[in-house]
C-alpha cells in the first residue's frame, strides 16, 4: 500500500540560520550520503580489522589450536613462529590495505567530484537547452516560447509577468494591467484580483482566444496570471508526453531527428529530479491464479502496452516532424507543437513540406536561368527536405503499426473473454483484501537508492569530462559570470541518450508500464535555479522542490477503473469504488459514470478502439520527390 508521501520535513535550524548558508549544509551532506553508499566502509576501521586479526586474535588462536591439539603450551620455536607468521602476515595485509586504500581514495575522491559536477552542470544543461529551444524560433514564435518559459517560473516577479504578457499580447496596457493583478496576489489582495477581472475580463478575454490557437498553454498560463492565480510548486509541471518513447526511437534508430530539445528538456528534468531523490508510483494490474486466466491477461496487457506504444509513437514521429520543420524554418506555423492535434500536426506538415518543395522547384529555375548565388540555398533546403521526407516516412510507418497492434488488441481481448467467461464472476473481480491470488492492483515506484544515484552520476560524470560539458564556467569572462553552459543541439541530445542509458539498468525507462507512470505524473518546477548557484546549493534546492511535489494517483486509479470496465469486462463493485476513492483519490463521478456503462459479458460484441481513427497520414507526395530530383540534377551540374 502506498503511503502518503511525508513532503516537508520539520526544520531543525536555529532562526540565526542564513538560508543560504542552511541551503549549503543540506546540500553538502546530500552530496556526502550520495558518496557513501559507494565507499561504506572507512579505510581505517578496515586497517584495524586486519590489525586486531593478525595480531592478537592469531596469537590467541595459535596458542589455544596447541594447547588442545598437544596438551601442553607452545614451546619457545613455536612462539617464535607463530609471532614471525603474524607480524609477517599482518604486515603484508597492512601494505595491500594501504595500497588499496591509496588507489581506493582517489577513486572516491573521482566519484565525489564526478557526483558534484553532475548536480552542478544538470540544472545549467536545462538552462541551455531552453535557450537552444527559444534560439530554434524565429519571430512571434520565439516570443510567445520566452514568455511561456517566464510564466512557468513560480518566483516570476510583477516585472517578469507584466514582460511576458507584452511579449504575448502585445498591448502595453494590457500588460501593465496583467502586473497589477499580480502584484495584488501577491500580498493577498484577492479582492482587488476580483475587481480587476471583472472589470478588464470581456476586454481582454478576446485576445485569450484569438491566440489560443496559436500558443494554447503559453496563453493558458497567462489566463492564469489574469485571473489571480501562480504555479504551484506541489503541483509541478505538466511532461511532454512520449519523450520516453522519443529518445528511445533516436537511439534505435541511430537519428537525432526523431527527438526535440523539448525530450532533452524533460529528460535533463527526470534524471536531475531522480538524483534529489523523487519518487514516481507505478499503478498496474497482475493476476495471480488458473493458468489459462493469468496466460489470457498477460496477452491483454502486452498488446494494450503495445497498442498504446504505437499510438504514442505515431504522435512522437509527427512532433519531431514539426519541431524540425519550426527549428529550419519551413513550417508557416509560428509556433511550437505544443498543444496541438495529430491531424492539425498533419496538415501543417504536409502543408510547410509542399511550400519548401515549390521553394526548391522556384530556386532549381533560378540556378538554370543563370543566378549561381543560389546553389548554397538550394542545398541546404534540399537538405532539409531530404530529411522532412526521411521524417514523413516514419510517421507513414509509425501509424500504419497502429492498425496492426490494434488488431492484435481486439484478438486478445476476445481470448480473455472467451477464458474468463467459463469461469465465475467471482474469479475475474478485482480483489481488495489480504492474500496474493486473483485480479489485483500492484503498487510500486520509480527511484534511485543512493547507491544507484551515485552509479548513475559516475556514468553520467565520465560523459560530461569526455564530451567537455560543465568546464566552461572558469573559461568564461569575469563578466559574463552568470552565463549558462554554451552547448549545441547535437550535444545536448547526445546528453540526453547518454542520461537515458545510465537510468535504464534503474528505473527500466523502456518498460511501458514506466513510461505510463512518468507521463501522468507532473515533474519537479525547477524554476528557481539559477546557474551562479553553488553545487551544494543546487543539490539542496532540487531535494527541496521534489519533496513539495504531492502524489496525486487520482488519474492513474481513474485510468485503471476504465480498463477494469472497457478492456476486461469486469464490474466495478462499489467495494472496489471505496476503495480507488480512499486510496487514490479518484472521482466519485467518474467511477459513477464508468459504473453506467459497464456491459454484462457478451452482450455487445467488442467495439472498434479506433473510433476516433488516427490521421491519414500517407507515402509522401511524388512532387516533393521530383523537387529533389531537379534540386540534385542542378546541383550536379
Amino acid at each position: 500500500m502506498l503511503l502518503p508521501i511525508p513532503f516537508r520535513r520539520p526544520s531543525q535550524s536555529t532562526a540565526s540560520d542564513a538560508p543560504q548558508v542552511r541551503l549549503e549544509r543540506e546540500g553538502r551532506d546530500e552530496i556526502r550520503r550520495i558518496t557513501a553508499a559507494v565507499e561504506k566502509v572507512p579505510w581505517t576501521v578496515s586497517l584495524l580489522q586486519i590489525l586486531w586479526t593478525a595480531g592478537p586474535v592469531t596469537l590467541l588462536g595459535a596458542w589455544g589450536g596447541y594447547l588442545l591439539g598437544y596438551g601442553k603450551a607452545p614451546t619457545l620455536e613455536n612462539y617464535i613462529f607463530f609471532i614471525s607468521f603474524t607480524v609477517i602476515t599482518g604486515a603484508a595485509g597492512i601494505i595491500a590495505n594501504l595500497l588499496h586504500h591509496l588507489t581506493g581514495g582517489r577513486r572516491l575522491e573521482r566519484t565525489s567530484s564526478r557526483i558534484e559536477r553532475v548536480i552542478k552542470t544538470l540544472p545549467e544543461l536545462l538552462l541551455a537547452t531552453r535557450n537552444l529551444i527559444v534560439e530554434s524560433l524565429e519571430g512571434d514564435a520565439r516570443r510567445r516560447e520566452a514568455a511561456a518559459m517566464l510564466l512557468r517560473k513560480q518566483d516570476l516577479s510583477p516585472e517578469g509577468v507584466e514582460l511576458a504578457a507584452l511579449e504575448l499580447l502585445d498591448d502595453r496596457d494590457s500588460a501593465r494591467l496583467i502586473g497589477q493583478i499580480d502584484v495584488y496576489r501577491r500580498v493577498g489582495l484577492h479582492a482587488r484580483v476580483s475587481d480587476l477581472v471583472e472589470i478588464y475580463r470581456d476586454e481582454i478575454e478576446p485576445r485569450f482566444t484569438e491566440l489560443y490557437d496559436l500558443a494554447p498553454a503559453a496563453i493558458t498560463l497567462l489566463r492564469e496570471r489574469f485571473e489571480g492565480h501562480a504555479p504551484d510548486p506541489r503541483y509541478g509541471v505538466p511532461r511532454d508526453e512520449h519523450f520516453i518513447e522519443r529518445v528511445m526511437a533516436a537511439i534505435e534508430n541511430d537519428n537525432d531527428l526523431l527527438m526535440t530539445l523539448q525530450d532533452v528538456e524533460e529528460m535533463v528534468i527526470l534524471a536531475f529530479e531522480l538524483i534529489s531523490g523523487r519518487e514516481i508510483p507505478v499503478l498496474s494490474f497482475e493476476y495471480r491464479g488458473r493458468w489459462k486466466l493469468a496466460r489470457a491477461f498477460d496477452g491483454l496487457e502486452e498488446a494494450r502496452a503495445r497498442h498504446r506504444i504505437a499510438q504514442a509513437t505515431g504522435l512522437s514521429r509527427l512532433k519531431a516532424l514539426n519541431t524540425y520543420l519550426i527549428e529550419h524554418s519551413v513550417t508557416p506555423l509560428a509556433e511550437s507543437v505544443a498543444g496541438q492535434r495529430a491531424d492539425a500536426l498533419l496538415t501543417h506538415s504536409v502543408a510547410a513540406i509542399d511550400d519548401l518543395s515549390e521553394k526548391i522547384q522556384s530556386l532549381a529555375h533560378a540556378i538554370h536561368t543563370g543566378r549561381s548565388d543560389d546553389r548554397q540555398t538550394l542545398r541546404h533546403q534540399a537538405e532539409v527536405l531530404t530529411n522532412a521526407i526521411k521524417l514523413y516516412k516514419s510517421v507513414s510507418n509509425a501509424y500504419s503499426e497502429v492498425g496492426r497492434s490494434h488488431a492484435h488488441r481486439l484478438r486478445m481481448a476476445e481470448r480473455w473473454e472467451a477464458v474468463s467467461a467459463d469461469l465465475s464472476d467471482n474469479s475475474t473481480r478485482l480483489r481488495l483484501g489480504p492474500g496474493r491470488r486473483g485480479l489485483r492492483i500492484r503498487e510500486s515506484k520509480i527511484a534511485l537508492d543512493d547507491e544507484a544515484k551515485a552509479v548513475v552520476c559516475k556514468q553520467l560524470g565520465r560523459y560530461l569530462e569526455k564530451a567537455n560539458i560543465g568546464t566552461l564556467r572558469e573559461r568564461l569572462r569575469q563578466a559574463e559570470r552568470d552565463t549558462q553552459l554554451s552547448v549545441g543541439v547535437e550535444s545536448a541530445k547526445r546528453v540526453a541518450v547518454e542520461i537515458f542509458l545510465a537510468l535504464e539498468p534503474h528505473v527500466h525507462l523502456s518498460r511501458p508500464a514506466v513510461q505510463r507512470a512518468i507521463n501522468s505524473t507532473n515533474a519537479a518546477d525547477f524554476g528557481q535555479l539559477e546557474p551562479n548557484l553553488s553545487v551544494a546549493a543546487k543539490a539542496a534546492m532540487g531535494s527541496a522542490m521534489v519533496r513539495e511535489i504531492e502524489t496525486d494517483l487520482a488519474r492513474t486509479a481513474e485510468s485503471l477503473a476504465l480498463a477494469l470496465v472497457r478492456h476486461y469486462r469486469v464490474a466495478l463493485e462499489p467495494e472496489a469504488m471505496a476503495f480507488l476513492q480512499r486510496q487514490y483519490g479518484a472521482r466519485e463521478a467518474t467511477l459513477q459514470m464508468l459504473t453506467n456503462v459497464n456491459l454484462e459479458r457478451g452482450e455487445t460484441p467488442n467495439v472498434s478502439y479506433l473510433s476516433m481513427a488516427p490521421p491519414a497520414v500517407g507515402t509522401p507526395h511524388r512532387h516533393w520527390y521530383r523537387a529533389l530530383v531537379r534540386a540534385r540534377r542542378h546541383l550536379e551540374k
